[in-house]
Order: structure tokens, then sequence, then C-alpha cells
């Protein structure tokens, strides 16, 4: 799990956390979200939020049942090899789809019970959960590719630019912000862009503003 981050890292959380910590995570998370937290917010702060409750929902649904999050912890190696299911159901095969981590895949487990459409909203999960290069030696700074971390959550984001070898400047764009961890809305250097390894990538940092007080 060193080389990426995890659906365990969207929803804030560890490996190891019982049902309901990952229950609490997935509705604080949702809420943090809720349409009327983000109305009348700038366009890249409602498209990031989109990206995020996508990425929120694929984790509430591996992480959410038993049987999906035993596969995953297998494949992630939170779990020994063999500890989960001891006679999984044969599933059916599914249209392949580019998307390189196996917790994307892990979704093809129970997914005839998804709407189509749901399939078409992963493959903004590539940029999030693909595998982050090693840093490699300081002294090294041959060029990198910069990540795309527009939706998510602070300290997934720096915990994926850390791994690939960035320094990470951030700025809050919030003046009155609830106290919630940030969600990252824009970043600079551009996603896709060649910088040399060790560049500072500068992230926007987002949080729904406290709502004023009744009374």
């Amino acid at each position: 799990m060193a080389d990426r981050i995890t659906w365990y890292d969207i929803l804030g959380i560890t490996p190891g956390a019982s049902a309901e910590t990952v229950r609490r995570a997935y509705q604080a998370r949702a809420e943090q979200l809720q349409d009327y937290r983000i109305a009348g917010a700038a366009p890249e702060i409602a498209h990031a939020a989109t990206r995020t409750r996508k990425a929120i929902n694929a984790a509430w649904l591996i992480l959410g049942n038993r049987a999906h999050r035993e596969q995953y912890d297998e494949a992630i190696g939170a779990a020994p090899k063999g500890a989960g299911l001891a006679n999984p159901e044969p599933t059916a095969s599914r249209p392949a789809l580019d998307l390189p981590d196996a917790a994307v895949n892990a979704l093809y487990v129970g997914a005839d019970a998804l709407d189509p459409g749901e399939f078409e909203g992963l493959a903004v999960l590539v940029g999030l959960l693909a595998a982050i290069p090693a840093s490699g030696h300081r002294a090294d700074r041959k060029p990198v590719t910069v990540p795309d971390v527009r939706g998510l959550f602070f300290r997934a984001c720096h915990a994926a630019l850390t791994m690939a070898g960035f320094r990470v400047s951030t700025v809050r764009l919030t003046d009155n912000p609830m106290p919630v961890e940030g969600l990252v809305v824009d970043q600079s250097p551009a996603p896709g862009q060649t910088v040399p390894r060790f560049s500072t990538l500068t992230v926007q940092v987002w949080h729904p503003p406290r709502l004023p007080s009744r009374g």
C-alpha cells in the first residue's frame, strides 16, 4: 500500500477500522458535500465536489460491504492472503475497464446491482487511485508528470503528492471555514504538465463555510 492511496484514504480512515467507523466516515464526507453547502460556489469547487461524491460513493460500495472489503483488503495487502471469503461465489464476466487499481476492479463484485451510469462515473477515479511512482533518490530530478489531485480531501492529496516526490503548498479559499478536512479544488502546475521531481505543487483547498447562526 506504500505506493498508492487507497479507498480508506478517500474516506479518511485506516485499514482495520470498524464497520461503524466506515459508515460514520462516509456519512460525514457525504454531509460535507451536500448541494446546499456547494450552492453558489465557484465552478471549480462544484466540479471537484462532483468528483469527490463519485469517489466516496465508490469507496462505500467496497468498504461498506463486508465481502467486498475482505477481498479488497487482501488485494492491497491489508489482510493475510486467504483470510477473506473461504469459497467466493463465481461471478459473471464484466466488460473490461481501463482502470489500473485493484480497488476499481473490486467493484465488479456484485456489479449487477449497480446502475450502468455508475461505471461511467468511475472513470474519474483513475487519476485518484492509480499507483504513484516512488520518489527515488533526492538527487534524481528527472522530470515527472503532475498528477490530478482535484477532488481529493487534503490528507489523501498530501500523501499522494509526497509519495510522488512533490513538495506541497496550500492556499485556503474559505475565510470562515467549518472545522472539517478541506477539499482540493484546483492545483498549480496543472495536471499532465511535466516538471522536475521535487517541484512544489500548490493546491487550493476549500472548506464549506460556517452557516450563519440563527437568532
